[in-house]
């Protein structure tokens, strides 16, 4: 009898809490506001949250709209508030509000990443002496270094083989780490942090060739029977398309537990002006409000395994746009009248106003689940985005 409960207790694994929070395989409280006000208030009213956080892990978030409308300065202010210090390292240790997660920003080289960085540091420094207005540049300078330790970018190519092979190179760093029961915790729990992911942007890659490209890789049915047929077996770099890019997506939401904002200029459904653009992320993210959905799903035995669009925003644009100049006016004198007004706008700190339009798939409350979506503004100075729902 003493032997046999001596054989079941040397059966039963034991492990201390800090080891068994270690199969956790990223950090689940929730990741917050996007702290622009009239765009939280339309995504809670589509999906309520105890805690106010509007963005959930495993969220996957579309930005459409022109060149120009807005969708830079929008995902600069998402990186600034997400990287951001919680609080200032002084003796009151004063609170700043700052999500301080980790932020993997993917990027073509043909973006001025020189300007994204520098409308980081300014939004730091200048929430910063918002707060506490006689801080020292010391100080400042400390902290914009802490928060931007917490950015990793990858510059690349705007092709899809360079984008699937970032992103399993990030599946790799992460998913890979040693989990459970270790000899050497301090050290795993190092390696955890230090390749955490909480926010994961991809600007402006392929810009409007997803459904082109997804059609032509669905259409080919050899290479459908390889790849999704098998996942194992070895492709080249020829067939390396959508199909890796959006599995690899999948896997670091599941996975990793990170939000993914994905930004592209969208293709109008007509010439006719319209208010949404075409859904880039056709298959396997059909958004029920397209027409043309279910001709893209070529392959719905397959759609299960992805997790769908959460978010999609359409940037508009600017709401004041100007007059269209008489026909006899000279191109000197419309030179002229754009440098007074330059010069008007600098002088007088104009702040422009953009417009977006958000629509939820999952909800059925709130305007966000109609297919007009609820409209909020925010506004632009010196490619700063500031909260204008006070004013």
């Amino acid at each position: 009898m003493v032997n046999d409960t001596e054989r079941l207790l040397s059966e039963i694994e034991c492990s201390t809490g800090a080891e068994l929070a270690m199969l956790v395989r990223y950090n689940t409280f929730p990741p917050g506001p996007t702290f622009i006000r009239p765009l939280d208030q339309l995504i809670l009213g589509g999906r309520p949250h105890p805690g106010q956080s509007t963005m959930m892990r495993g969220d996957l978030i579309e930005l459409i709209g022109a060149s120009g409308s807005g969708k830079t300065t929008f995902i600069t202010h998402l990186i600034f508030t997400t990287i951001l210090s919680s609080n200032i390292p002084d003796f009151l240790l004063t609170p700043l509000g700052g999500k301080q997660l980790k932020v993997t920003l993917i990027i073509p080289k043909s973006h001025n990443l020189f300007k994204i960085i520098n409308n980081i540091k300014l939004s730091i420094k200048n929430h910063i002496l918002n707060i506490k207005p006689n801080e020292s540049e010391k100080m400042i300078n400390q902290i914009i270094k802490e928060s931007l330790s917490r950015l990793k970018i990858y510059q690349i190519k705007s092709r899809f083989k360079e984008l699937a092979l970032i992103l399993k190179k990030i599946l790799y760093n992460t998913v890979n780490l040693p989990r459970g029961i270790s000899s050497n915790l301090e050290n795993q729990e190092e390696l955890v942090k230090k390749n955490e992911l909480d926010l994961l942007i991809i600007e402006g890659i392929g810009d409007s060739l997803y459904p082109t490209r997804w059609n032509e890789e669905q259409k080919n049915q050899n290479y459908n029977h390889n790849t999704f047929k098998n996942n194992k077996i070895i492709i080249n770099s020829d067939q390396i398309g959508l199909k890796q890019i959006f599995d690899c997506i999948n896997q670091i939401r599941k996975e990793i537990g990170s939000i993914i904002i994905m930004s592209n200029q969208g293709l109008r459904a007509s010439k006719e002006s319209k208010s949404f653009f075409q859904n880039n992320l056709s298959y396997p993210y059909p958004s029920p409000w397209s027409s043309s959905a279910s001709s893209l799903s070529l392959n719905q035995e397959n759609f299960e395994m992805y997790w769908p669009l959460n978010i999609q925003i359409t940037f508009s644009g600017k709401t004041q746009k100007g007059l269209q100049y008489p026909s006899e006016t000279y191109l000197s004198d419309i030179l002229q009248q754009q440098l007074n007004l330059k010069k008007k706008e600098s002088k007088s700190n104009v702040v422009e106003i953009y417009e977006c339009i958000v629509r939820m798939i999952g909800c059925t409350t709130g305007s966000v689940s109609t297919k007009a979506g609820g409209k909020f503004r925010f506004g632009i100075n010196d490619g700063i985005l500031i909260d204008i729902s006070g004013d």
